[in-house]
């Protein structure tokens, strides 16, 4: 272990060296004390980010893999009880993480109590993303006017470079968090550092609305003109993301869900964190030189690996 990090409560942001990895925001690890009989089984977290090492006796390549969580289980509270450079056995990234669609969509992102690192993961991912892209892109513009151009952000004088300076910046982002206490809403520095528009929500009113996250999200969905231009991404507690869902049906916008489940290996082979979904609207029959395809009951459910098959899923796929 690198570093452990208490920030309130029974909430830790803990880091872990390990070689260098990179992964999709909405990935997770399994993560238990190396040796422990009690708890035996390792424990599934999100990725919340990777840093490079900073170096001393760290091996090359070596990274930084942060995760933040809540003690509540005997999973948490050995990770809590760690030593700087005590052993842990660590595996990932596994499972899919969110996928952003091109185009120039206004990215809502749900976060609610310790669902908020994989939000946050996909906030710093599109901030770095969008950045790179614009700079690429004034690379381009600077090489077409020629070599004379000191200056690439800072030199305003030429209506080009203005234009440019204006257009280098971070996606269009809103995070709607929320938590039953001011106590229970997390990170809302990183997601403004990354360039979203934060609005909170806690149950008892003790920060930002009275109420529930999801209040503010058809509040915003309701009323904003770029509501019909956004995607919604979420992760948070299972009664949250099922309104979320329902939301995103009632206005029409994509929605991606990063689901919590029971997990023992992370990979599909124990088969423990089954998610019901939708069957398909066709059943195949046949070799597949004379395949025929028949309508099949709309809605049936079937089932997919939360670990293997997601843990991120288009809403409209799961059968709530």
């Amino acid at each position: 272990m690198h570093s452990l990090q208490r920030l309130h409560g029974d909430y830790y942001l803990q880091r872990f060296t390990t070689s260098a990895l990179a992964f999709a925001p909405g990935q997770f690890v399994m993560v238990k004390p190396s040796g422990s009989l009690d708890p035996f089984l390792p424990r599934a977290y999100s990725i919340l980010r990777v840093h490079p090492h900073p170096g001393g006796r760290a091996p090359a390549r070596a990274g930084l893999v942060e995760i933040l969580y809540k003690v509540i289980g005997k999973g948490t509270t050995a990770l809590a009880l760690l030593k700087r450079g005590d052993w842990v056995d660590l595996l990932g990234p596994l499972g899919s993480g969110f996928r952003v669609p091109p185009g120039p969509t206004t990215a809502l992102l749900v976060a609610g109590g310790i669902g908020v690192p994989p939000v946050v993961a996909l906030a710093e991912r599109l901030a770095r993303s969008s950045l790179a892209v614009q700079r690429s892109r004034f690379n381009v513009q600077r090489s077409r006017k020629g070599p004379k151009r000191r200056s690439s952000i800072t030199d305003h004088r030429s209506s080009d470079v203005g234009r440019w300076t204006l257009d280098v910046g971070r996606p269009k982002m809103v995070a709607f968090v929320g938590g039953k206490t001011r106590h229970d809403v997390l990170c809302l520095s990183d997601f403004r550092k990354a360039g979203a528009t934060v609005r909170v929500a806690t149950e008892d009113g003790s920060l930002g609305h009275r109420g529930l996250v999801t209040d503010l999200l058809d509040s915003f969905l309701r009323s904003s003109v770029d509501g019909e231009r956004s995607s919604v991404y979420a992760c948070g507690p299972h009664p949250m993301l099922e309104a979320v869902a329902r939301l995103a049906e009632h206005y029409r916008v994509p929605c991606q869900l990063s689901l919590e489940a029971d997990m023992a290996c992370g990979f599909g082979a124990c088969m423990g964190c089954v998610i019901p979904v939708h069957s398909s609207g066709f059943t195949v029959h046949g070799k597949k030189q004379t395949m025929t395809y028949e309508p099949s009951t709309m809605n049936q459910t079937s089932y997919k690996l939360c670990c293997k098959d997601g843990p991120v899923f288009d809403a409209r796929e799961i059968a709530w």
